[in-house]
């Protein structure tokens, strides 16, 4: 994933413009950030750096480009190390074309030994590098549109893709599942990632569909449809107006809003992030172990809490789930040869999870590694690790991460299946397919949900206690959920399981006590929960319920059909992150940094 942004004008580019515009795209990347122009002669000049922006200008000259046409770009890392080799913009052989890059490209390493076997010499460890080869051989036989268009029917997976040719004064692009638009300025043309980003320098955005690529020139804009090299005469326009507050927030007031509704686009690029040799390499690892224990800490802990169901499901094996924080205390005496510690951590930096990882190895124990940081300590510490390909996730409270892991943690079960029998080979394709068709669902339903959720708000504002509470593979979401609503909402949520509510805890229930139940997807489970909910109402509870068929108690927020159990935690936990985002709205509370929290407890 990365952050593009890019300028062409009819007089030399102002002093810190392209840094201004990646700034704004920030949120999309910080493990690099490097830029291509052309010089007098018309070669391309590339300045890169692998580390945050801020850092980038320190150390190279990233403000002052002396010409008219530029291309930029922020990293973050999920095909290859924060590495300068890594960093975009990456080159053909010859150094005569410029690539830079956001999402995955699935079968990279497949086109990769293709390309090697001509000649092509590769000098980094990602995807996106692939491109710019594939653009060197069609560029010999046609001109760059249609180059374009064929080296995107080569590839699978979903990126957006901007790209610099020595020579030729113009900027070109290709959506591809990614996002990417065209900003149209007094003087001068622009592309970005995104239309806040835009802000000052264009006043009207031209947005390419998927399937579309473009030619942006001084003189003339040409989109063509990379399936039929027909030009697109009619595109999408937006002005591009935002408030100077939420431009670095792509148009959202807060940064956990904006990566609850990334969410869809986030579990499909995090089946695209994860390769096979490495499912494989780690589910072959948990298929041969004595004994499993997951670690994890907060949001990751209960990810890890509804992989034991995944575990159980898809590959017909348990598994121990513990608190890294526990971990020392609970079950190193049994860590020996022969045990595999899963360990999943968001930041991959978390100080409890390092430190029980240390300890098991030190015991013998195997470790794999699951997190949204390539480069971070526990990739370091992993004998395989899987980068879940989230993307950069701001906000304390973790959202977008959460339902990538869960996927990741899926995904990684359906493949230890594979070797223990209890899952087919053939149903492997189906499962991927299912997910990615979930999520297009859920994109078009986010504003839906959204909606329910805020009509919910005005009946729980005003109080600050309720119980979150579910049976089955949901209630490690009802857990989560109690979670978020304390992050980010400072309000005393507590998770509990459907019939444990009634030991104890249901004395609380009475004069319109909040209790939000999440309908099991369990058919067993349902009558729990219908016996519950009942008893809940009759004490005088304000009753909701998260719902995926529209049925229940008290008031229901529906959210999509999940089809299966594997999804039905991803579709749960949707509406309770916006109930506790919307309910921290209400109170006015510093949502995306709340008091006494950082992302990563790192001491």
């Amino acid at each position: 994933m990365g952050g593009i942004f890019g300028i062409i004008c009819p007089h030399i580019i102002e002093r810190g413009a392209l840094v201004t515009g990646l700034k704004r795209l920030l949120y999309r990347g910080y493990d690099g950030a490097g830029l291509a122009f052309l010089d007098n002669n018309g070669s391309i000049v590339i300045r890169k750096y692998p580390g945050h922006l801020d850092e980038a200008v320190k150390h190279i000259d990233l403000e002052n480009i002396s010409s008219n046409i530029a291309l930029g770009h922020v990293r973050y890392a999920s095909r290859g190390w924060p590495s300068y080799e890594n960093t975009h913009p990456l080159t053909d052989c010859g150094g005569n074309i410029a690539v830079v890059g956001d999402g995955v490209i699935e079968n990279y390493e497949e086109v990769r030994r293709n390309l090697e076997k001509k000649g092509h010499r590769f000098q980094s460890r990602t995807d996106i590098e692939v491109f710019a080869h594939l653009m060197e051989e069609y560029l010999k036989v046609m001109e760059p549109l249609n180059a374009i268009a064929y080296a995107v029917r080569s590839l699978k997976g979903v990126y957006a893709i901007a790209l610099l040719i020595k020579g030729i004064p113009k900027l070109y692009a290709v959506n591809q599942g990614q996002p990417i638009v065209i900003g149209v300025g007094r003087e001068c043309r622009l592309i970005s990632s995104d239309i806040p980003s835009l802000y000052g320098f264009a006043d009207e955005s031209l947005v390419l569909n998927e399937g579309m690529a473009a030619e942006i020139g001084l003189d003339r804009i040409r989109i063509i449809d990379i399936n039929s090299l027909a030009e697109v005469k009619e595109v999408l326009r937006k002005r591009v107006k935002y408030p100077i507050e939420v431009i670095e927030k792509a148009g959202y007031p807060h940064y956990m809003l904006k990566e609850i509704y990334e969410i869809p686009d986030a579990i499909i690029r995090t089946t695209y992030t994860l390769m096979e040799k490495y499912l494989r390499l780690a589910a072959m690892i948990v298929y041969g172990a004595r004994n499993v224990y997951v670690i994890a800490n907060g949001t990751s802990l209960h990810a890890g809490l509804v992989s034991a169901y995944y575990f159980a499901e898809l590959a017909g094996i348990s598994i121990n789930v513990v608190s890294a924080a526990e971990f020392p205390y609970y079950a190193l005496d049994n860590i020996s040869t022969g045990t595999v510690v899963i360990a999943i951590s968001q930041s991959g930096e978390t100080s409890d999870v390092i430190r029980s990882v240390k300890l098991a190895k030190q015991h013998g124990a195997v470790i794999v590694g699951v997190t949204n940081v390539v480069g971070s300590r526990l990739t370091l510490e992993s004998n395989v690790y899987l980068p879940v390909g989230a993307g950069p996730e701001i906000a304390v409270p973790a959202t977008k991460t959460f339902t990538s892991t869960l996927t990741a943690l899926a995904i990684l079960a359906a493949y230890t299946g594979l070797y223990t029998g209890s899952f087919e080979a053939t149903e492997l394709e189906k499962l991927y397919s299912s997910i990615r068709d979930f999520a297009k669902r859920l994109s078009g339903k986010m504003e839906k949900i959204d909606k329910s959720v805020s009509e919910i708000v005005e009946k729980l504002t005003g109080w600050k206690d309720l119980y979150v509470v579910s049976s089955g593979i949901n209630y490690p979401i009802a857990l989560e959920a109690a979670l978020k609503l304390k992050e980010a909402a400072m309000v005393h949520a507590e998770g509990l399981q459907l019939g444990e509510l009634r030991h104890g805890p249901m004395v609380l229930v009475r004069d319109n006590y909040p209790v939000v139940f999440i309908k099991p997807i369990e058919e067993t489970a349902i009558e729990l929960y219908e016996r519950v909910s009942q008893e809940a109402l009759a004490r005088g509870a304000m009753v909701v319920t998260v719902s995926e068929d529209g049925t229940g108690y008290g008031d229901v927020i529906t959210t999509i059909p999940s089809g299966n159990r594997v999804l039905s935690p991803i579709a749960s936990i949707i509406p309770l992150q916006l109930l506790a985002y919307r309910l921290g709205c209400r109170y006015n509370l510093p949502i995306d940094t709340p008091p006494g929290l950082a992302k990563a407890i790192t001491t």
